[in-house]
């Protein structure tokens, strides 16, 4: 019996140690976000803004081509610019024990807090929108200010080329957006100096029926103003949209995020010029990063992506 006995502690103790070796070993440790994973099978989380935008679905794309040119899986979450639903989309992807993530802020400030919490666990790279802290491993994205900087150069060139040098200008956009804030920041002190351009206070216009109805009303009320600044896709389709449905070829449109539907309107002189961001080299430089970050490997803390202009002499190059 006492033999038995000594043979059932020592069984139990090897099965105890066993187990403890067990939990000690279940994975690589994801506590040290600078990476650092042996799996060959990696999975990224993708938590966006929204896929009702072109722009946002060229990043999937570029996200999705990426991946799969390295071998990497995708998930992908779209909160549909749910504040809510990508905070809990990024606490389920930890749950979910995910590599490292991408994330694409629906608010600057609102979901930093789920964002610095996946970054005590893993790679965390976010692209487009600047999010208020410093506790992300890179950021991928345009240099909004510099951008609307670069729009602002070629309009102040076209009021004083072609208008004389005065001008009155509306600027329909996202006010609540950090980067569309930045875009106008930058397209503003572009034109300072020129004491006869007049810039009106910026009026809401983020998605198309918003911007068509607010540029409605701003031509009837300012019947001066004569170019329209548009700081997004659908803010640009719907500021055309308004001018069009006016029979209105006096104002002119310049704006950010050029599409195949928005060349037409550079075609035709409705928009004089749009800073096109390469969105899909976005997605690819993304997934690029988050892997070299999961690897160990060196990643820069900011990735700009180069922004380009296209007016009437060059929007062949985008065509084709």
């Amino acid at each position: 019996m006492r033999v038995r006995k000594i043979l059932s502690l020592g069984i139990a103790g090897i099965l105890a140690i066993g187990m403890l070796t067990g939990c000690s070993m279940e994975g690589p440790s994801k506590s040290d976000n600078k990476g650092g994973s042996d799996k060959k099978d990696l999975t990224i989380g993708v938590s966006t803004i929204t896929l009702q935008h072109q722009f946002f679905i060229d990043i999937d794309e570029g996200i999705k081509e990426k991946a799969k040119e390295l071998g990497v899986k995708v998930i992908v979450n779209d909160p549909d610019q749910d504040v809510a639903k990508q905070t809990s989309a990024i606490e389920d992807f930890i749950q979910q024990n995910v590599d490292g993530m991408i994330v694409l802020g629906t608010d600057n400030s609102a979901i930093v807090p789920a964002v610095e919490g996946a970054f005590e666990k893993m790679p965390v790279v976010t692209v487009d929108a600047v999010l208020n802290t410093e506790n992300i491993t890179s950021y991928v994205g345009t240099v909004s200010y510099d951008a609307g900087k670069k729009l602002g150069e070629y309009t102040k060139k076209y009021i004083d080329e072609k208008l004389g040098g005065k001008s009155e200008i509306a600027i329909v956009t996202d006010l609540k957006s950090q980067i569309q804030m930045q875009r106008i920041d930058g397209f503003k002190d572009a034109l300072k100096g020129s004491a006869n351009v007049k810039i009106l206070n910026s009026q809401p216009g983020y998605d198309r029926e918003e911007s068509l109805n607010t540029v409605e009303n701003l031509i009837q009320s300012n019947p001066d103003v004569d170019i329209i600044y548009a700081t997004a896709e659908n803010s640009v389709l719907g500021a055309k949209a308004a001018l069009e449905s006016a029979k209105n070829k006096d104002v002119k449109i310049v704006g950010f995020d050029l599409t195949e539907e928005a060349s037409s309107g550079i075609t035709d002189g409705t928009i004089l010029a749009m800073i096109q961001q390469q969105p899909k080299e976005m997605g690819r430089l993304a997934v690029e990063a988050v892997v070299k970050a999961i690897k160990g490997e060196k990643v820069e803390k900011n990735i700009p992506v180069p922004a380009l202009l296209y007016d009437k002499e060059n929007i062949k190059d985008f065509k084709n």
